[in-house]
């Protein structure tokens, strides 16, 4: 939450201390807005998001450790879930098989029964590090985690309870706050240096000049 503080004031353009987030639609063929989905709720910050097939969307709300949903029948941004015992929920994945999301936060990683809303922490041994993972997506038997130097792989087991293997999938000397990605077509495709930390010059709470940053690398993975 000290971060999203940090961050949120110097990337908010009407330079309102007390700042609001939205969701927002648009029609990619036609080039389009749809329709804004503002929570109301001041110094509120949405993060990752999730669709399910049905269409409904799915969206952490790290300031305030909340997920929210963007009900499509109802055409509404509501409340999912309070996440009363865990901190800044951050990556959100769906999982059909289960009727699930998957969601990072600082302790680790829960599962989310959609049905129940029963948030469960996934277990790990001593040797996985499964804390402070930003962007989470979903591949077949595996989670690939975002954390800002590297992204992993974490392998599940069966139930979907537990963590029990995991394996760096790419990382370097490039990697510069490594914060999300996207599945697709048998690939892996995420930003490697978002510069989410680098590029602000906290003292004069300021983003700093794009010639002093670094190109934004794109990458692709098979899977």
């Amino acid at each position: 939450t000290a971060h999203i503080n940090e961050v949120m004031p110097l990337i908010n353009p009407i330079e309102n201390k007390d700042w609001m987030t939205t969701v927002t639609a648009y029609d990619l063929k036609k080039r389009k807005l749809i329709k804004k989905y503002r929570l109301n709720e001041e110094n509120s910050a949405f993060n990752d998001l999730t669709i399910t097939p049905n269409g409904n969307v799915y969206t952490t709300e790290s300031a305030n450790n909340k997920i929210y949903l963007v009900d499509k029948e109802k055409d509404s941004l509501e409340l999912f879930l309070a996440l009363e015992a865990f901190n800044f929920p951050n990556g959100i994945t769906y999982s059909q098989k289960f009727n699930s999301l998957f969601v990072a936060v600082r302790e680790g990683v829960l599962k989310i029964d959609i049905a129940t809303k029963e948030p469960l922490l996934l277990k790990t041994n001593e040797n996985i590090n499964a804390t402070r993972i930003d962007g989470l997506a979903l591949y077949e038997s595996y989670l690939i985690g975002h954390q800002s130097t590297k992204v992993s792989k974490f392998y599940l087991d069966d139930e979907c309870t537990q963590i029990v293997k995991s394996e760096t999938l790419d990382s370097g000397d490039e990697f510069d706050s490594s914060t999300t990605g996207e599945v697709a077509n048998g690939y892996y495709y995420f930003i490697v240096n978002s510069q989410l930390s680098s590029g602000m010059d906290f003292n004069k709470k300021i983003i700093k000049p794009t010639d002093s940053l670094e190109k934004v690398i794109i990458r692709k993975i098979k899977l």
